[in-house]
């Protein structure tokens, strides 16, 4: 992270609010599917300390997932509980509901609608401190379990759509884009986590922007760069 950059996200942590979220307007420091930060993993806690979030002027699809937790899935979350103050599992279920447990795994698949999205010039502020700061990545998908009432909800949804809100914050809707119940975070425990890098390129006019993003990892292909600065190094006409 450039000097300068550093020392406004200091600030901004300071104060409790990230350079992106003034901009962006961000209402919840709570990462959501989408959200854009920096993970802070050790061996036993995985975190995502969210900066800010992008504005979806149209909702992107989304998938849905139900899976047991069982495992190392079940431990992960295990640990969540505990280092948010909550009881263990064991002191609040019975060996049958514990064996029922399962949990829900939301991913961005649309990868094309979202570099649109992000190109979009109610995003071209994120996008300066996108280019900025390569450390900063996005929560691309997202391992949550849910109350019973959620839980009903998610169970019968046919679709799930990311987009923004009238509050200008981030949120999932069920089945419609528009008037489908939207889910909340409170209702939810988000205990795991991947992230989406992003690869730059340059437009027919020369202006940088987001060509690719990496939802399964990997390096940047072709002619795009993960470091938007080396295509700055490399006059236009030798890209001919």
């Amino acid at each position: 992270m450039r000097p300068t950059l550093t020392l406004i996200f200091m600030v901004a942590m300071l104060y409790g609010c990230g350079p992106i979220r003034q901009l962006q307007k961000v209402r919840s420091q709570v990462p959501m599917l989408g959200s854009i930060g920096q993970p802070q993993s050790s061996l036993f806690n995985k975190e995502f300390q969210k900066i800010g979030e992008p504005h979806f002027a149209n909702p992107i699809s989304v998938s849905l997932e139900s899976l047991p937790l069982s495992g190392k899935t079940k431990a992960r979350y295990e640990n969540y509980r505990e280092r948010i103050g909550m009881e263990p599992l064991s002191s609040i279920m019975d060996s049958t509901q514990l064996t029922g447990l399962k949990y829900y795994q939301i991913k961005i698949n649309d990868a094309v609608r979202l570099v649109e999205a992000l190109n979009d010039e109610q995003n071209t502020n994120l996008k300066t401190y996108l280019k900025e700061d390569m450390d900063l990545v996005m929560l691309s998908e997202v391992s949550l379990v849910a109350d019973a009432e959620l839980s009903k909800k998610l169970d019968i949804a046919e679709k799930l759509y990311l987009t923004t809100n009238q509050s200008a914050a981030l949120t999932l809707k069920i089945n419609d884009a528009k008037n489908g119940h939207a889910i909340q975070l409170s209702y939810m425990d988000i205990f795991d986590y991947r992230t989406a890098s992003f690869c730059w390129n340059k437009d027919k006019r020369g202006n940088l922007q987001i060509a690719q993003i990496l939802l399964k990892g990997g390096a940047c292909p072709g002619d795009t760069e993960a470091n938007p600065e080396k295509l700055n190094n490399i006059p236009d006409y030798l890209k001919l």
